[in-house]
């Protein structure tokens, strides 16, 4: 069974980084790099990070 990401977010970068957006709660930052299928998701928190389609 597949389930959902907690969170999908599209962002403009290839590289980036995620610290669980938790503050003091959060999980240690970790910098990611997008595949090549334009998604990344942390291993952490399960974040989906997902390249934005440019507009023509």
């Amino acid at each position: 069974m597949l389930t959902e990401p907690p969170e999908t977010i599209e962002t403009d970068q290839i590289e980036l980084s995620c610290d669980g957006g938790e503050g003091a709660l959060g999980h240690p930052r970790v910098f990611l790099h997008m595949d090549e299928n334009g998604q990344v998701e942390c291993p952490y928190c399960g974040r989906l990070f997902i390249l934005r389609q440019k507009e023509n």
